[in-house]
């Protein structure tokens, strides 16, 4: 017999109404029929499979050797350092000084701190949707109140600026956002960049930029970060971090730029939340961020890229032609023409092809008729999902009558 512990002993306890999303019906689901499969190809997590530059190990290595294992405050002064410079080179972004950089365990920890330091109860943040659960999560743990902004897939999932205008109410605080997108791999273009830079400075909120994905960009695109764009220090808030584009998701190391004025009590949250990143691990970026490294993720980049082409063209070749977003590793798989929705697709393929998915629809309505795919595995086990997916929906395009 299950017991709840804390309810059957304790009457009182309640959770609270920010620790009751416990991943919802699908996530339930997965689990349930995944238990009884075996060989499931996993498509369905944010976890790249590929790891962090030798360099970046070699330095943490080093570091718990040499004693450098004591707290740093705030973040260590040559990784601040580092991020500057690589937000100069990089991406464009000219930050004046190191102590405008915040280091945190992880981007999850820098828009956490972010909105405990920004929100009232009942102050509203405007995200898109399909939505990034951490955000939204996020936002509700500091008792704010999301309000969702729709994007489609025929516009490859980009906002439009007039539906940000017009959602904005006088509680409304910020408008966040991941350029490349999670879960849509969506790329902002410079103007909708600049549109959103101006409807900031007129109605007076802040823009919050995830950019965790940023290397991510395919197709001749390229990532234009909003820091970059004139007149946006006061305006901007730039959360990034090492998981994604840098392979270190189990390091747990991120960081936050934001507007002079924010720091101060920004990084009082942060401190109370955490108090430090783990200082070898902070080495460790400084030697990601390195010029010694950036072989290392360029090769991790052609490898996503080549996935990605590689993925598409098997789509396409067993009838599920895309039109893709630029970024990647991940991605939405539309299949409205199937006729089914995302809950039911997903659960097919799982059963038929043991090939694991994430249902469009857990990432809000706007997202139904699309699965959410991940490229996180070798070309080998890609080869082997395509292999196994193609009869699965070949049937279903018969059954939905294409032939």
């Amino acid at each position: 017999m299950n017991i709840d512990f804390a309810t059957h002993f304790i009457p009182e306890f309640r959770r609270s109404f920010r620790a009751r999303d416990d991943g919802g019906p699908d996530r339930r689901r997965y689990h349930e029929i995944a238990a009884g499969l075996s060989d499931v190809i996993a498509l369905n997590s944010g976890d790249p499979d590929l790891t962090a530059a030798p360099a970046a190990v070699d330095a943490a290595i080093d570091a718990l050797r040499r004693g450098k294992t004591h707290y740093v405050f705030g973040g260590l002064p040559e990784l601040r350092a580092a991020i500057v410079r690589k937000l100069r080179l990089e991406n464009g972004v000219i930050v004046p000084s190191e102590h405008q950089v915040i280091v945190t365990n992880g981007s999850a920890e820098a828009a956490t701190a972010v909105f405990q330091t920004l929100l009232e109860p009942g102050d509203e943040v405007l995200t898109t949707i399909p939505y990034y659960g951490g955000h939204v999560g996020a936002i509700k743990a500091a008792r704010g109140i999301p309000v969702t902004i729709p994007t489609n897939g025929d516009r490859l999932w980009e906002p439009d600026p007039g539906d940000v205008d017009a959602r904005i109410t006088p509680k409304t605080k910020a408008f966040i956002f991941a350029n490349p997108g999670n879960p849509t791999a969506a790329v902002y273009r410079r103007e909708t960049l600049e549109a959103l830079l101006d409807i900031a400075r007129r109605r007076r909120i802040l823009m919050i930029a995830d950019e965790l994905f940023e290397r991510y960009v395919y197709d001749g695109h390229r990532h234009v970060s909003m820091a970059s764009l004139p007149e946006s220090a006061d305006w901007v808030v730039t959360i990034n971090g090492f998981s994604k584009s840098y392979c270190m998701t189990g390091w747990r190391l991120g960081w936050v730029i934001a507007p002079p004025w924010l720091l101060p009590p920004l990084d009082q949250m942060r401190y109370a939340m955490s108090m430090a990143a783990a200082s070898a691990n902070q080495w460790g970026g400084v030697a990601a961020l390195s010029d010694a490294a950036r072989p290392y993720y360029d090769e991790v980049h052609r490898t996503y890229g080549e996935r990605r082409a590689f993925f598409l063209k098997a789509l396409g070749e067993m009838g599920l032609a895309q039109r893709p977003t630029p970024g990647a590793f991940v991605g939405m798989l539309d299949v409205r023409k199937i006729g089914r929705s995302s809950a039911e697709m997903w659960e097919t393929i799982l059963r038929e092809a043991r090939i694991a998915m994430s249902s469009g629809g857990a990432f809000g309505p706007q997202a139904e008729g699309w699965l959410r795919y991940s490229l996180i595995q070798p070309f080998d086990r890609l080869r082997e999902a395509a292999s196994r997916l193609a009869p699965v929906v070949r049937r279903l395009l018969t059954d939905a009558g294409y032939s």
